[in-house]
Formats: structure tokens, sequence, C-alpha cells
């Protein structure tokens, strides 16, 4: 299963979570070391850094063996997600939601990866771009 989403990067972040969690404390967790790896890892939710602070293409793989869309992949990222409810959201870190989704998945822990590409595609006014940032979400058996 996939799912594309154009996402509000406003703070250049956006947030994928199960459906009943918190995450008030995510500012807190931007440390220079998450804002250089780019990637928050959360209880119940992961922030995934960009390079722009507008909208961004977000690409959500659930137990995917497909090839990553084209482009150069320029860094990573690892981290477990818990999805206890079966529902996970994607949304900008101030949109409510609006810009992102829902996804149904089997309740569980899942293994996640973000590929973060074309990064160096970015215009100076941080705005237009052809970065893209791709989470594959893969089932955990602990």
């Amino acid at each position: 299963m996939e799912a594309e989403f154009n996402i509000s990067t406003d703070f250049n972040q956006f947030i994928v979570f199960d459906s009943t969690v918190d995450f008030e404390d995510l500012y807190e967790k931007w440390t220079d070391e998450t804002v250089e790896s780019m990637f928050v890892q959360g209880d119940g939710y992961i922030a995934i850094g960009t390079m722009r602070n507008f909208y961004a293409p977000v690409l959500i793989r659930f137990e995917s063996d497909r090839p990553v869309p084209a482009g150069s992949v320029d860094k990573t990222a690892h981290g477990v997600l818990d999805v206890p409810s079966g529902v996970v959201e994607v949304s900008g870190s101030t949109d409510n939601g609006l810009s992102g989704g829902t996804l149904n998945v089997p309740p569980g822990k899942y293994l996640v990866l973000v590929e973060y590409l074309n990064l160096g595609s970015i215009a100076d006014d941080g705005i237009e771009g052809d970065d893209r940032y791709v989470i594959t979400l893969t089932k955990s058996d602990a």
C-alpha cells in the first residue's frame, strides 16, 4: 500500500503518528543533533525535517519492496513507529492534518525508513525544489 501527499512543511517539518498520540513534546526533541539528522523519534510519532518551508511531496509506503521513486537519495533515517490504533496520520506540524491524511494499517509496531531525495534542489527562497520524502513502514515482529 502506498499513499502520496503534498504536506505543509511549516517550520521545515512534518509528522507521521498514531492517531491517538499527543506530540506536544515535539518542540523539546528538536535539538542541534536532531536538526542535523532531520529526524525526531518520539513516543508514537516521528517528525521528519525538510529542506522546504512551504509544501513538499511525501510518499508513505507500507511493507513495500518496490524501488524508491527516481531521484538522488541524499540521506536516510531509521526509527520505530508504534501504531496501536491501526490508524497512521501524516500532517504538517501546524495545519491540523489539512495537507495530510490517514491510513488504516494493522495495529502494531513498525520499523521506519525515511529516504530524503534531491535535497540539493531547493531554490534560495526555500520554497521551490524537487525534494521528496519517502517513508517506508515495515511491520516488526517485536
